[in-house]
């Protein structure tokens, strides 16, 4: 079955709902100047792309499945999403120092909003990346 620009835009405005944010937070279909994915979509191929300022491309992953590009973009959003919040937070608490692993639960926590796989994997990921910390 072929993935259409329709169906992106449909599963890209369910997370931007479930993270309370908008669409052009979740997905772009061009690229931008400022290092953020964009998706392309080439026949039954989905691209997940991210290019520099000149438009020489950094990063590219494609997928045949709706859900593994969601998910690719969900990692993504709550990555910036997470990021922001503890820029916030720094400045609403000086006192209080936000850490990585701080930023790192709220990105889980956010992904659990979308799906508690994804959540779940990230937090595992983190896991084994702070357990080798120290090696």
């Amino acid at each position: 079955m072929t993935i259409t620009v329709s169906d992106v835009m449909v599963a890209a405005r369910d997370m931007a709902a479930k993270l309370e944010v908008s669409v052009r937070s979740v997905i772009a279909f061009s690229a931008c100047s400022d290092f953020s994915a964009y998706v392309d979509i080439d026949g039954d191929d989905l691209h997940w792309i991210v290019a520099e300022r000149a438009g020489r491309e950094v990063k590219r992953r494609t997928t045949d499945s709706l859900d593994e590009l969601m998910h690719w973009l969900a990692v993504e959003v709550t990555f910036d999403m997470a990021r922001a919040w503890g820029m916030k937070q720094r400045n609403l608490f000086p006192e209080r120092e936000v850490t990585g692993t701080d930023r790192l639960a709220k990105q889980v926590e956010l992904l659990r909003r979308l799906d508690g796989s994804w959540a779940a994997q990230a937090q595992a990921q983190h896991d084994d990346a702070y357990s080798h910390a120290f090696d």
